[in-house]
């Protein structure tokens, strides 16, 4: 079984321990009043007042040939979040973990979205497909993202054969790899454990309803609440 108590033990501390999100600005597009950006872990879509103002605004997520509508709660869910300063501008904020981002080797990130933008007049629709392909590497062995609407927590998974490399792991990794490598989690996760103080238990789909996203990708395992 997949105990997941210390990442969520690194949440409940990374209240105390959240930051603003680094203003690292790797590569960016623009057009038509929109403009998106990588900074550090999230991609960053800024739409002119000229777009938003006046206007109801729908996101959809593109992933393949699906577009999926981010609801409140599939957005704190996801990874997704939105923010608008006094003079209309709205920004639009991607984890590069996100539950529909196309991650490649956590290396390089994928993000399309659909911005729909309703006039008075229901009929009235204006869309704009935006898609930024984002970079990133310089992974910490532990990263915390405090956004609006969530908490993310994700962590390296050491190779499960690093000491016959001649590699070392602490403690704490060492413990959570010892879990992973006992729960097969190379085939996904299965079963959580949330500290609350005391322990509950939850499979993976009970812990999706509850509103909390897990996953692993190829080298770090993900953690998300609202």
């Amino acid at each position: 079984m997949l105990r997941l108590g210390n990442i969520l033990l690194w949440m409940a501390a990374a209240i105390l321990l959240c930051q603003a999100r680094p203003n690292v600005k790797l590569n960016s597009q623009s057009s038509s009043g929109l403009r998106s950006d990588c900074a550090a872990n999230v991609m960053r879509l800024s739409l002119d007042k000229a777009l938003a103002v006046g206007n109801q605004l729908e996101v959809e997520d593109i992933n393949g040939t699906k577009h999926i509508l981010l609801t409140p709660s599939m957005a704190a869910q996801c990874g997704y979040s939105m923010e608008s300063d006094p003079w209309g501008n709205t920004r639009i904020y991607t984890s590069l973990m996100g539950c529909f981002v196309d991650n490649k080797d956590d290396a390089t990130f994928n993000v399309g979205l659909r911005l729909q933008m309703y006039g008075e007049n229901p009929s009235d629709v204006v869309s704009h497909d935006v898609s930024q392909t984002c970079s990133y590497t310089r992974w910490a062995s532990r990263e915390i993202l405090c956004d609006r609407n969530y908490m993310e927590v994700s962590h390296h998974m050491a190779n499960l054969d690093a000491e016959a490399k001649g590699q070392t792991r602490d403690g704490k990794d060492e413990k959570l790899n010892a879990n992973l490598e006992a729960s097969g989690a190379s085939q996904g996760i299965w079963k959580m454990t949330f500290y609350t103080p005391e322990p509950v238990a939850m499979v993976l789909q009970e812990a999706e309803q509850a509103g909390y996203a897990a996953k692993t990708t190829s080298s770090r395992l993900v953690m998300r609440s609202p």
